[in-house]
Formats: structure tokens, C-alpha cells, sequence
């Protein structure tokens, strides 16, 4: 018998039948639909349920062995639909590949995932080359497009534009998901008043694009239909080599429909990210102060210096003091990485000196590492260059860094033994797990045989099955993600780890764009900031006045909060300055990790922000609302930000800095707003709404 056929019964054996009826995937108010009959059911309409079909919708787009991937190139064989789960099963015409398609409606928060897995059913290798997780050719109308942009230190900023006619591609072939873009986009409809926001699950190389073709004839542009497509690229930038009987798994997408604006398409992303996506740990619950080592001893540190920082941090109120590189290194903590051992001159009796000195302060004790790459001159590498990639047959070095494949057994089981080892003998709670390699997408086939396009791809599957294994073995520990600050920052990787730095771009004023964009695309509670000072050094200019240091201090309160700076120099002022501040987000880092976000401003310059920025926590409950507002330069003293979130008909006391300003109406706080005055530029509020008992 024919294998496809053979599958297609045991499939349809475990309770599957054949499609005759229209299916949906329902989440919350928004709806995932399909018509047709028989064998030829089709994606027809994603939105607020009850929408009306799309003329000419597709969300099944591709290429294999040269041939199209459409609706009208495939039949479907079976499906099933259980609760907000729809599982559709299709077969190519011409070729012996099998799609499945699940798509997962998730709760109440109005998102829907796809997640495709290819089955080749034949007897020769099928080459993909290109089947992007989301696809979808979305209705006629005049378009806005959102995405973020920025590389190292200058993340996430908020670029719109219309659409015009031809193609808008980004990407990354860098080996890092979001180092230039982020895989995430919003755009609306403006014609429909309809919004559509997407993230792709993936922490590697992408393509995203956006085509619409000029029709025949007098049709505007307007009248044609939007191709989008979001999935993952393939080393060398080419095709998925997939072998006879091969599953596939390709990266899931997350996508959302919304008639409301920007902020509220990324809110139902933001519910999805906190119910669904990422882990939860207790000893992080709510959000760690940190105290963190590099800024003011970037990989220059030793033991006296670190409990003299720990004694100040405790005093702050921090409550995790993190050691950052360089405790390991000799010569350079950069080309050492993987000989993870104390250095005996800057830690004579090992860390256990300076983990239970950091204990007896009541602070918890954490480290870094780069677990996932050698130093070029440590005696591990020297020892196993063969757990590396390879590039024409060496092994391939960027920098100071060989990169390590997770996909061999040998280098993964390293990689678990050294930091089992490190856990037990330091007693950590938190770990960062650095990331500071572009590895790119040129590979050797491994092994050695024809090349498949998905080295990197192994890699990160075996990388995030890891992550698990940590987590599952050590339940307390707080896992923090880093990459050159936020280079590999996506849904993906935030599936394994419980908080993410980032950037490495620590001045107050670029560091209020950073907090705008990382809070548009993840809710707070994955974006991990610091504050460091008027340098990145860690100093603090102590002539300045105080307003200007809670303004460096509440910048980075816009999610995870930390402190990296040279504490020991500190005025008598702004160490209770510090203390002020740091029991000021304690109090409200509850409210701001489980809030819906709305950005009540522009989004602010990176180099030069002007105006004012103000990013609203509103309680789902409506139950009251944080409001984080800062003047910035060239702006004037007063501002009036119309909250939301807020239940119209119930009563609201506001407070700001603790002192009471009055009783108002949820209405009057929306369609009048809030004044906010601040007598001088670089300056910050934190304004607290709470409903009436």
C-alpha cells in the first residue's frame, strides 16, 4: 500500500474524519475560520468572530522542489477539532509531502498559533524552500505597517509607514533573532478599522515581507490583496533538505486581531506571553531587584570588591546580587569562556567566600555564564574542537568564540554537567546565560553528507530543550536571557527563560526608547533593565539634583529592575535617594508585571527624546492603573494623558509620589485626562490610580 495511504488510515483511525463542514479556532473575541467541503477547505476570514468572508484569503503559501504550495496544491485528508485546538492534515497534488497544520486558540486573550510540520511520505529527499510559519493574504484597503528596528545598544524602536505597492522584506540572517528587526509586526487595515499583530516563536534566522502587486486596468492599489508572510530562513540562505519519511517541525507563529489601535493588539500578545508563553518560577515572583557587578568592573573584579558591593546592595533593598563575567577568567573572560573555574588570585577560597557572604546579607546569589560558545584560547576548546560548528572544515570562530552545537550529544551533556556543577557548589538562584556571537547561517552538513540548511536549527531546538532540563532539575532557579543585551530577544527563547536584559545601552536618555519598544513587543515582566548612572561606567554625577536622580532610576523600573553602579561612591543623598526609589518599585512591581500596557505618547528618539513619554499599567480588572510619565527636553511643563483601561463608571482616588490629588470618575480620567506637571526638563512622575473601596 501507498505509505501516504497507510498513514492517512491510522490517522483517520484515531478518531479523525474527513472535513464537510466550515471549522474555526475561536480565542476570546477573535476568530480563526475555514470553509469548504470535502477535501478542499480553506482559511477564509481572521478577525472579530462574525466577520464576513475575505474574497481571494490564503494562509498556505510556499515553495517545494519548484512547485507552488497553495490551497488550490493541496486536499485535505483529515482533521480534527478539539476545544480551541483544529488539527487539518493536507497532501500535496504532485509532490509526497504531507502538511499538518494545528492552530490553537489560547484562552480568552485573542491570540491564535500555527504551527506547520512537514512529513516527506516519499522516496528521495524533498528541498523546501521556502513555507513560512504565517502566511496570509489579507483583504483590499489602504495599509499601516509597524516594526521594530535597531541593532546592538539602539533595540527596538518603533518605525510606521504606509504600504505602498511592490515588496517590504526584513530579516536576520545573522544567527540572532532580533539583532537589526524583530520578528513581529502590527498592521492595520485602514479601510476596515481592522489591526493585525504577529510574532514569530523562533530564535534564529528569518524572513518577514509584505507584497501587494499593482493590478490591470484604472484599480487602485488599494483594491488589491496583502500578501504577509513570517517564518523562518534556512542556512546559506537557501533550502530545508527534508529526507524520505522526515518530520519537520517549523517555528509557530502567534497572531492576534484587534478593531482597537496598536496597544491593543499587543496587549492580547502580552496576555498570551504571561499566561501562556512564559515559565513561571516562585524565587522570582514578583520581580528580583537586582544587583548586578558589570558596569562598574566590566570582567575586572575580585572578592573584596564584590562583598563591599554586596554590604551597599543590601542596604538599597536589592535582593539578588548577580556576578557578572570575569570571575573566571585569568588573562580575558572573552577567550577563556567554557573553563568555568574561580580565578584563584581574585577568589582565593573559591566563590563560596563571596556566595556566602552575598547569603548572610539576605541577598541571593547568582552568575554569568556563556554556556553556549568557547573561548578561542580555553583548554576546553583546545580539548573538543569536534562539539563546534564547522565551516569548509574548521571549526568556525567569530571573534574570540567558537560556537558550540547543541545538537551533538557530548557538547549538551558538557553544558548540563558544568552548570549542575556550579548550581550545587555556589548555591545559585539565578544564572544569566549570555549570548555574544553572530554565528550566521553558513554551516557544514553534519554529518558530513549533502547539506540539509538546518544546522542552526538543531542547534536551537536542542539549546531550548536544554533550558528545560535546567529549569526541571533546579525549579528555583531564575534563568536570565541575554544576547549583547537584546539581540536574541523573542518568544521563542522566552518559552525556556524567565526575564531578558534588554540592552546593553544603559544612559538615562536612549534608555527611555528602550523601555517604550521592548514594552510594545513583551509584557514587562520579561524586560530587564538597570540602572547604571550618567555613564556606563556605573558613576553618577553627584553635582546634579535629585530630581535628576529619580529620573535615572525610574526609567528602568519599566518592567524587571536592577542596579550596576559604583554604590561605593555614593553620596549619603543619593544612597537614600536609592533606597526611596528602590522600596517605591517594590511597591508597585506587582501592578507592573500583571498590568495591560498602553503607551500614552509617541514613541520617544533614541538619541534625542523630546516631549514626554508616559507608558499607563492598567490592572485587567480595571481596578486601577500605574502611570509612568517623564519630561523629557524640549517639552513643555504640563501635560494631559487620557488613561485607559479604567471602567467608566467607577471612582478612582489618584496619588503621586504617595500624595493624595484628588478623587475622579473612570470617565473623566479617559476623556478629560490626567494633568501631569513637572517644573523642569528630565524629570519623572509616578502617578497611582487605584478604584474606590
Amino acid at each position: 500500500m501507498h505509505p501516504i495511504r497507510v498513514f492517512c488510515c491510522l490517522w483517520l483511525a484515531a478518531g479523525l474524519t474527513s472535513a464537510s463542514a466550515p471549522e474555526r479556532v475561536v480565542s476570546g473575541a477573535v476568530e480563526y475560520r475555514f470553509s469548504g467541503t470535502g477535501d478542499r477547505i480553506a482559511f477564509d476570514f481572521f478577525g472579530p468572530a462574525g466577520g464576513s468572508a475575505w474574497p481571494g484569503a490564503s494562509d498556505l503559501r510556499g515553495m517545494v522542489e519548484g512547485q507552488t504550495v497553495s490551497p488550490e496544491d493541496v486536499r485535505l485528508v483529515a482533521k480534527e477539532a478539539t476545544g480551541q485546538v483544529l488539527q487539518l492534515r493536507y497532501r500535496h497534488v504532485r509532490l509526497p509531502l504531507e502538511i499538518e497544520a494545528t492552530y490553537r486558540g489560547w484562552g480568552g486573550t485573542g491570540v491564535v498559533t500555527r504551527e506547520l510540520t512537514l512529513i516527506n511520505r516519499g522516496r528521495n529527499a524533498l528541498h523546501v524552500e521556502r513555507l513560512p510559519s504565517l502566511s496570509l493574504v489579507l483583504p483590499k484597503g489602504e495599509y499601516t505597517l509597524t516594526y521594530l528596528y535597531g541593532g546592538w545598544g539602539q533595540e527596538r524602536q518603533v518605525a510606521t509607514e504606509k504600504l505602498n505597492g511592490g515588496s517590504r522584506v526584513f530579516g536576520s540572517d545573522s544567527g540572532r533573532s532580533t539583532n537589526g528587526f524583530a520578528p513581529w509586526f502590527y498592521l492595520r487595515n485602514e479601510t476596515l478599522g481592522l489591526g493585525f499583530a504577529a510574532q514569530l516563536a523562533w530564535s534564529g534566522n528569518w524572513r518577514m515581507s509584505f507584497e501587494r502587486l499593482p493590478g490591470t486596468g484604472s484599480a487602485p492599489l488599494k483594491d488589491q490583496p496583502l500578501a504577509v508572510d513570517l517564518g523562518m530562513a534556512f542556512d546559506f540562505g537557501g533550502s530545508l533538505a527534508l529526507a524520505p519519511g522526515e518530520t519537520f517541525v517549523l517555528p509557530r507563529a502567534a497572531m492576534t486581531a484587534s478593531t482597537g489601535d496598536l496597544d491593543d493588539a499587543a496587549n492580547q500578545l502580552h496576555r498570551f506571553q504571561r499566561q501562556f508563553v512564559f515559565p513561571h518560577v516562585a524565587t522570582n515572583a514578583p520581580p528580583l531587584v537586582q544587583f548586578n557587578s558589570w558596569y562598574p568592573f566590566p570582567g575586572n573584579l575580585d572578592v573584596q570588591q564584590m562583598k563591599r558591593c554586596a554590604d551597599i546592595a543590601a542596604a538599597l533593598g536589592a535582593e539578588v546580587f548577580v556576578l557578572d563575567a570575569g570571575w573566571y577568567n585569568r588573562k580575558n573572560w572573552e577567550s577563556e569562556m567554557g573553563d568555568y573555574a574561580p580565578d584563584p588570585l581574585k577568589f582565593p577560597h573559591g566563590l563560596e567566600e563571596l556566595s556566602n557572604h552575598v547569603r548572610s546579607k539576605g541577598l541571593k546569589f547568582g552568575i554569568w555564564v556563556e554556556i553556549e560558545v568557547l573561548g578561542a584560547e580555553s583548554k576546553l576548546f583546545a580539548e573538543h574542537p569536534e562539539w563546534c560548528f564547522r565551516l569548509n572544515g574548521e571549526p568556525l570562530r567569530k571573534g574570540r568564540r567558537y560556537h558550540l552545537d547543541f545538537s551533538k550529544p557530548e557538547a549538551r551533556a558538557w553544558a548540563r554537567s558544568t552548570l549542575d556543577r556550579l548550581i550545587k557548589d555556589y548555591g545559585l538562584d539565578w544564572v544569566k546565560i549570555d549570548y555574544n556571537i553572530d554565528i550566521g547561517d553558513r554551516f557544514d552538513p553534519e554529518p558530513q553528507g549533502e547539506r540539509r540548511g538546518d544546522a542552526l536549527y538543531r542547534h536551537l531546538t536542542a539549546y531550548y530543550k536544554w533550558l528545560d532540563e535546567m529549569r526541571a532539575a533546579h525549579p528555583g532557579l531564575v534563568i536570565e536571557n541575554c544576547s549583547s543585551g537584546g539581540l536574541r530577544f523573542d518568544i521563542g527563547i522566552l518559552e525556556h527563560a524567565h526575564t531578558t536584559w534588554l540592552s546593553d545601552e544603559v544612559a538615562p536618555l536612549p534608555s527611555v526608547q528602550l523601555a517604550y519598544g521592548c514594552t510594545l513587543e513583551f509584557a514587562p515582566q520579561a524586560c530587564n533593565h538597570w540602572m547604571v548612572g550618567d555613564k556606563d561606567n556605573g558613576t553618577v554625577d553627584m553635582a546634579k539634583p535629585a530630581g535628576w536622580w529619580d529620573f535615572i532610576f525610574r526609567v528602568p523600573m519599566n518592567g524587571q529592575f536592577g542596579i550596576s553602579s559604583r554604590v561605593f561612591d555614593w553620596s549619603p543623598e543619593l544612597t537614600r535617594r536609592a533606597q526611596e526609589n528602590v522600596a517605591l518599585y517594590k511597591r508597585l512591581r506587582k501592578s507592573l508585571a500583571a498590568a495591560d500596557v498602553y503607551h500614552l505618547t509617541p514613541p520617544p528618539a533614541h538619541n534625542d527624546p523630546s516631549g514626554w513619554m508616559a507608558i499607563e499599567y492598567a490592572a485587567p480588572d480595571r481596578g486601577g492603573a500605574v502611570l509612568m510619565a517623564y519630561r523629557l527636553g524640549r517639552s513643555n511643563a504640563t501635560e494631559v494623558f487620557r488613561l485607559r483601561g479604567l471602567d467608566p463608571a467607577r471612582t478612582y482616588r489618584v496619588t503621586v509620589e504617595e500624595r493624595g490629588a484628588g478623587t475622579f470618575g473612570g470617565a473623566a480620567l479617559e476623556k478629560e485626562g490626567l494633568p501631569v506637571k513637572l517644573t523642569e526638563e528630565w524629570r519623572s512622575a509616578v502617578i497611582e490610580v487605584r478604584a474606590g473601596q
